[in-house]
């Protein structure tokens, strides 16, 4: 037993050395297609977004990176064999950040679109995962398969995670947590794909403020009467 004690205090110990106190990297989230069997995606909808990520004494946050704004686009919808051409708006945000305090359990998002900026702030949701017995490499990573239905702020979706137990994190993309290790890559209804790449270690502890922009915070509730009206 004391052998065992003692192993398992230098893996701590070289566990701890390896990874350092901060993780970067580099998330992109891939629209894989539209809502409904028949829609396909035009190529401003389908184009990826790029967030930076940063973790560091249990907070986390990721921020978007690329260009992004709302356009009028071109759609084709296919039906009865035939494809239809019409016009769509496709709304994206040009600022999104995700904000995570593991420690308090609080969970923010704040985006700006067409000039307009959000401020949502919510108890950091928990997930029933089913872990699977199914393995994969992503981005160089050994990971694992996970399921569950998200059904936080009003959602209904199916979700796929992979994760590795080689980064000893226990967090990953927006408000997906819980897994024993770090989530790699998300599945959303087949509609959706986020993946991380460029992971980076570093010793040094990195500060990470609380986000906030011009609005008032609400709660998801709040904000889904304000949308509504």
């Amino acid at each position: 037993m004391k052998i065992k004690l003692v192993i398992l205090f230098f893996l701590a110990v070289l566990i701890n050395q390896s990874y350092g106190q901060t993780l970067k990297g580099i998330l992109t989230e891939t629209p894989l297609k539209g809502i409904g069997d028949e829609t396909e995606l035009s190529k401003k909808a389908a184009k990826p977004m790029t967030f930076s990520y940063v973790f560091s004494e249990k907070k986390s946050i990721q921020k978007l990176i690329s260009v992004e704004k709302s356009s009028i686009d071109t759609t084709y919808i296919e039906k009865y064999g035939k494809k239809y051409e019409t016009t769509s708006t496709v709304n994206r945000s040009s600022s999104i950040t995700y904000y995570k305090n593991f420690d308090l359990k609080k969970y923010k998002v704040l985006f700006t679109r067409n000039e307009k900026n959000t401020n949502v702030k919510e108890t950091l949701p928990s997930f029933d995962w089913k872990l699977i017995n199914e393995n994969k490499t992503i981005n160089g990573y050994t990971c694992k398969k996970a399921t569950t239905i998200n059904t936080a702020f009003n959602s209904s979706q199916s979700i796929v995670a992979w994760y590795t137990d080689q980064i000893p994190v226990n967090d990953g993309p927006m408000h997906y947590n819980g897994l024993p290790g770090f989530i790699i890559q998300i599945e959303i209804n087949d509609n959706t794909m986020l993946t991380f790449d460029k992971l980076v270690f570093s010793k040094e502890n990195t500060p990470i403020e609380e986000p906030n922009n011009s609005a008032p915070e609400l709660s998801f509730s709040d904000y889904s009467k304000q949308s509504a009206k």
